[in-house]
Parts: structure tokens; sequence; C-alpha cells
């Protein structure tokens, strides 16, 4: 009998001491997650203060990219040196609009530079609102322009046959691609890869039309900005090219807010900063490179020209 008593005893001892462990492990699984839930919280409430200003790689395919994420990086601290204290930005390069809205929310994004074509595509599948767009030599609105030498007998887009064509590389811009085919398509001509002999890619406007003035290529297609500033530079080019066509004008690049920051002091202080960088020597840096003289405030109206081009160019690939 004692004996009996004695191991019911021992149970029980057994079983308050699985307990009083079972309870020490709980808490202190509960006092871990605990710490790692602040933990995130307080590093969320950082994050709060650190916003990512997005830029594509595609759209610096012709400079560097040594050179263009350096002067990235200028124009984003002057960016966080004018902004008030407690903002930190950092600046985030995707690879192209698709990098950028597989990754959207990934990082606590304010601010974003598109080519005006992803930027139509994108606009309602992300939380963003267009505020500023780039202006150039000639304003916020580009044209494209098809050259050949006067030389050459070329009178029509029909005598393009068989010519050799030079363009940019389409990911950077692909206004001018998208403009060239729906012009040949609107004339009833064959699509590019069948009415010219071949077509070559350029890094820069600048080689596209030396190219076509030392008579390496037939024909080219650049904006008349850079046709513009060539032929200054070297009055010979507009004596021996002359624009075979001209296109309407385009948008050059928009940059847009997240939605999160829409009507905010944040958003309010980012844009007046935005609208002055052209003065000052470290946002000029960036534009340069762009080719862009400044910022200027957004206007829907700037796209309409865009918007009938991609439905040309899409009921075009659509036949």
């Amino acid at each position: 009998m004692s004996t009996r008593n004695s191991n019911n005893n021992s149970s029980r001892k057994t079983n308050k001491l699985k307990l009083a462990l079972l309870t020490i492990e709980t808490i202190g699984i509960l006092i871990l997650f605990s710490n790692q839930f602040y933990a995130q919280k307080k590093e969320a409430a950082q994050n709060d203060n650190v916003f990512g200003v997005a830029f594509l790689k595609s759209m610096y395919l012709n400079i560097n990219y040594n050179d263009a994420f350096a002067a990235i990086k200028v124009y984003v601290s002057e960016l966080q040196r004018q902004l008030l204290s407690g903002y930190e930005m950092k600046p985030i390069m995707y690879n192209d609009a698709k990098d950028l809205v597989d990754n959207f929310y990934k990082e606590n994004l304010a601010d974003i530079t598109l080519n005006p074509v992803d930027f139509q595509k994108y606009r309602s599948k992300l939380p963003i609102y267009p505020v500023l767009v780039s202006s150039g030599l000639n304003g916020p609105l580009e044209k494209y322009l098809i050259l050949v030498r006067k030389d050459d007998g070329i009178k029509q887009l029909s005598d393009l046959k068989d010519k050799k064509l030079g363009t940019l590389q389409n990911e950077m811009n692909p206004i001018p691609d998208m403009w060239l085919e729906v012009i040949i398509g609107s004339n009833r001509l064959p699509n590019k890869s069948k009415l010219f002999k071949y077509m070559t890619f350029g890094k820069t406007e600048a080689q596209l039309i030396l190219s076509l003035f030392f008579k390496q290529l037939d024909v080219c297609v650049v904006s008349e900005s850079a046709f513009e500033t060539m032929s200054e530079l070297n009055p010979q080019i507009k004596n021996q090219i002359q624009i075979l066509q001209s296109s309407p004008g385009y948008p050059m690049a928009v940059s847009a807010f997240t939605d999160k920051f829409k009507d905010s002091k944040f958003s309010s202080n980012l844009f007046n900063i935005l609208i002055k960088l052209n003065t000052y020597s470290k946002g000029k840096q960036l534009f340069a490179l762009t080719k862009t003289v400044k910022i200027v405030p957004y206007k829907e109206e700037y796209m309409d020209s865009l918007k009938k081009l991609i439905r040309d160019y899409n009921k075009l690939r659509s036949n």
C-alpha cells in the first residue's frame, strides 16, 4: 500500500515538473514572438521614413551604367538634402517596367520615373499618379524625324525600300519605333523587316546622325532636338541631310508618385523640390545625361498624341 502511494506521489511530482517546464517553454516562446513583433514594428516604423526613388535601367541603355547610377545617386542625395529632416531617400534601379511591377510592394516607393509608354500601360494597374514630365530643348513634347540624305533621291516613304535603317534600342524609348511602324503601315507599305534591307541600333542619336552623314546608313529615326543640336555643331549636317517625315510631339518621361502620399505634406515638399532641381548643379548632372532641361507639372493633354499612337499601333499589330 505504501509503495502504491509512493508511486502516485512520484507520478504527481513528475507531472507537475512537466507542467512547469511546459509553462516556462510557452512563456519563452511568447517572449520570443513578442520581441520579434516589436522589432518588426520598430523596423517598419523606421522604414516609414525611408522612401525609394525608382528608375529603370532600360531607360539608360545608351549611357554607361556606372555613370548613370552615379548621377542618380547624386540626384537623390540632393532630394535628401532639400527635404525636411527625418526623411531618408534611397535610389532603386529596376531592370525594366516588368521588374518594377513584380517588386513594387517590396519597397516603400515615393517617386517613380517611367517612359510614357510604360506609364500609360501600368498607370491603372499600380497605385500611382502622374506629377511631372521631363522637358527638353523643345519643351515637354518631343518630335521624331525620319532623316535621309539629300543626294540619295529619297522623296517619299516608298523610296525606303531596301534601304539601311538606323534607330535607337526599342527598350530605351519605344515611341520612335512605334511611330515608324504606324507611319509605314498607314502608307500601305510592308512592315519594317520586309521594307528595309537591314536595321541596326545606335547607342546614341548623335551616332545615328553621323552614320547617315557619312553614308553608312540610308535613313535614321531620331528626335528633333538631337538633329537640331547636331546641325548647330556641324552646319554641314543640315546642308546634306533632310527631313523626310516628322511626328507629332510625344512626352519624354513621366514622374509619378505613389498613392499613399497623395495630398500629403511630404508629396507637396517633394514636388516643390523636384520642380526646381534644374537650378541645382547636382540635379543638372542627371538631366544632362537624359537630355532633360527641366521637369514641369504633368498635364493629361500631354498624353493625347501618345494615346492615339498606342491605339494605332495596337490596331496595326492586330491586323
